[in-house]
C-alpha cells in the first residue's frame, strides 16, 4: 500500500469520526428536556402487560402530551402505591396524571390542576337470590379484598394494613383485576372496585357480569386532577393549554372511551 493510499485512508477514517461526533453533538443540542411522569398500577390508567410493558390511559395522554407541544420530553416513570411519595420527594418524577389531594398529599407541596375526568369505586359481591342492595350496608361479618395501598372512604383513608386488619376481615391484594377475581372465585365477600376497570373487565370477562352484584352507591367518586411540583420546568398554566389542546381536538375523549372513563 503506497503512502498516498495510506493518507486517503486516515483522512476518509477522520472525516468519519467527525460526521459521527457531529451527528451526535447535534442530537444532544436538540434533545428536549425530560419531564418524568410518575404513574403505579391503578388500572385502566396504568397497566402492564404480559410482556411487561405498561400501557393504559396515563401512557396515551403522555404521548398525547409529547404531540401537542415540543418543549419538553415527557417520559413514563414507575413507582408503586406506597412508595410513590417518597418518589416525589427524592425527585424521581414531577407529574402524575390521575391524581386526588387527599390520597395521602396533605402534608407535601404539589399543585393540582383538575381534570374533567371523573371516576370512584363500587362494591361487588357474587350473586345470589339472598342478596340485595342492603348486602353492601354493613361489612360485619363478612370479608374484604383491597387493593394494598388505595385509599377507601368506607376506611376513613387510611391505608396502615395493620389498622385496616383490626378492624376489617381483609386480604390485600395487588391491582384491580385481583380484586374482582377474589370475589367472582369465592375467596372474599365484597370487594370496591374502580368502576371504569370493572367496565373494562366485563368487556373482556363477559360471563363474569352475569355472576357479580354491584353496589348502586360508589364508597367513593373522584375528578382526577394533575398532580405537579411547583419546581418543575413546566408551569400549571403549560399544561393546562395543552391538555385544553388535547381535548379540544376531541384526543381526550377517544383515549376516555378506550378504557371506558367518563368525561
Amino acid at each position: 500500500m503506497t503512502q498516498t493510499l495510506k493518507n486517503r485512508l486516515l483522512i476518509k477514517k477522520s472525516l468519519k469520526i467527525v460526521m459521527a461526533f457531529t451527528m451526535l453533538m447535534t442530537t444532544s443540542v436538540h434533545a428536549l428536556p425530560v419531564v418524568n411522569v410518575g404513574g403505579y398500577l391503578f388500572a385502566p390508567y396504568v397497566n402492564v402487560t404480559n410482556e411487561g410493558l405498561f400501557q393504559g390511559f396515563t401512557i396515551d395522554l403522555i404521548n398525547a402530551l409529547n404531540n401537542q407541544q415540543s418543549k419538553v420530553d415527557f417520559q413514563f416513570v414507575n413507582t408503586s402505591i406506597e412508595n410513590r411519595y417518597q418518589a416525589y420527594e427524592l425527585g424521581r418524577f414531577d407529574l402524575m396524571l390521575f391524581e386526588s389531594k387527599i390520597w395521602g398529599w396533605e402534608n407535601f407541596n404539589p399543585e393540582f390542576i383538575p381534570l374533567d375526568i371523573k371516576d370512584g369505586e363500587v362494591y361487588i359481591t357474587l350473586r345470589d337470590e339472598l342478596k340485595n342492595q342492603d348486602y353492601f350496608n354493613s361489612f360485619a361479618g363478612k370479608s374484604l379484598s383491597l387493593v394494598s395501598g388505595y385509599h377507601y372512604k368506607f376506611a376513613e383513608w387510611n391505608t396502615n394494613t395493620s389498622v385496616l386488619s383490626t378492624h376489617f376481615d381483609i386480604q390485600f391484594v395487588h391491582t384491580n383485576k385481583a380484586s374482582i377475581e377474589s370475589v367472582v372465585k369465592g375467596r372474599a365477600d365484597i370487594a370496591p372496585v374502580t368502576y371504569s376497570y370493572l367496565k373494562h373487565y366485563f368487556l373482556i370477562n363477559p360471563k363474569a357480569e352475569s355472576k357479580l352484584l354491584i353496589s348502586d352507591r360508589f364508597d367513593q367518586q373522584y375528578t382526577h386532577s394533575v398532580l405537579l411540583n411547583p419546581n418543575a420546568i413546566v408551569s400549571a398554566a403549560e399544561i393546562k393549554q395543552w391538555l385544553a389542546g388535547i381535548k379540544d381536538s376531541g384526543q381526550l375523549r377517544r383515549i376516555a372511551e378506550k378504557y371506558n372513563v367518563d368525561l
